[in-house]
């Protein structure tokens, strides 16, 4: 600071006197508004403070000075509180221009570093989620094999806890027929027990192998298909319409004999023999296929023409249609 003849201060030398409290030097003030809108273009915050000083007030010749100094080593130090910026030389008009153009380039190139930089970014991010979203499936994974495997390990308790049971039970029951009968006749009495429970597995066991054996036949011959409710309920309105013509003798007996191969697939409904109608079976011809929309009906309900040669096979095992099929039926025929 400077002080005059007559006692005053001058702030000629402000940027050398700057300080705070404890007299700690501050380095020299640039415009802030400049300051931030170069950082925004990605310019180092020291870099952009060094250009906005020495440079010049302007963005142009911070930019230019920052251009001309790049490579020096301290070009991204802080400013120090003591420096002085050189007097600026006035550039000719053609200088100020090619000036103009490099600043134009450098801010471009600046830009489509920052682009480069924000795809690079936004890549690594993307990996980063996918390799989130792996690891959490992964875990998901783990999480529920634990899971399946606990029911396992809890189905696998419960049939030795029931099996323990049984055994005791039976224990309980010899004891009982001994104390009743004596040992030969219990002993005779547990024989038949076992033999009788033994028949009953072999025959649950023929069972199950049956039931799966027709349905792998029927899904292999396509009756397994799942029926369209809407478009079987339009299409059996249809062909009620067309037996309407038919003599009064003639739907009733269509109504009751369709009425019967429908109760007969409800009733028994892994009966293959029951899913099919054999096309030239007299009784058929003369029952339904004599009545005007008595086929249109069956198809309608899901019978096909197309899985066997020669016989009409219901397409489903849609027990909700069939249930509704039949009450239909039995009430036209209901009506004579």
């Amino acid at each position: 600071v400077k002080v005059e003849d007559d006692g005053s201060e001058t702030v000629e030398a402000a940027v050398e006197s700057s300080s705070v409290d404890g007299g700690v030097k501050l380095p020299p003030p640039v415009d802030e508004a400049l300051l931030a809108e170069m950082i925004e273009m990605g310019f180092p915050r020291n870099r952009a403070i060094r250009g906005l000083f020495y440079g010049g007030s302007t963005m142009d010749a911070a930019i230019t000075w920052i251009g001309e100094h790049d490579q020096e080593p301290d070009i991204n130090d802080p400013l120090p509180a003591d420096a002085v910026a050189e007097p600026k030389k006035e550039l000719t008009a053609e200088e100020k221009a090619a000036k103009a153009q490099e600043l134009k380039q450098r801010i471009a190139e600046n830009r489509r570093i920052q682009a480069e930089n924000e795809k690079i970014a936004e890549k690594t991010r993307e990996k980063e989620r996918i390799q989130r979203g792996k690891h959490m499936a992964e875990t998901r994974k783990v999480v529920e094999e634990q899971e399946r495997q606990r029911a396992i390990d809890l189905r696998r308790k419960d049939k030795e806890d029931e099996a323990r049971e049984r055994e005791r039970l039976r224990q309980l029951l010899r004891e009982d027929r001994i104390r009743r009968f004596g040992v030969e006749k219990a002993n005779e009495l547990e024989k038949q027990s076992e033999e009788a429970a033994a028949r009953k597995k072999e025959q649950t066991e023929l069972l199950k192998k049956k039931q799966a054996e027709e349905k792998a036949m029927r899904e292999a011959s396509g009756q397994d298909e799942t029926i369209d409710m809407e478009k079987a309920l339009k299409a059996m309105s249809a062909a009620v319409v067309k037996l309407d013509g038919n003599p009064t003798e003639v739907r009733k007996t269509c109504y009751l004999t369709m009425a019967k191969y429908i109760t007969n697939i409800i009733n028994q409904p892994s009966e293959v023999k029951f899913r099919k109608i054999r096309r030239e079976n007299a009784a058929f011809q003369k029952r339904v296929i004599a009545a005007d929309g008595g086929l249109d009906y069956l198809l309608a309900v899901g019978f096909r023409e197309d899985i066997e040669e020669g016989f009409l096979v219901l397409s489903h095992s849609d027990m909700f249609l069939l249930n509704r099929v039949r009450g239909d039926l039995e009430l036209y025929s209901s009506k004579f």
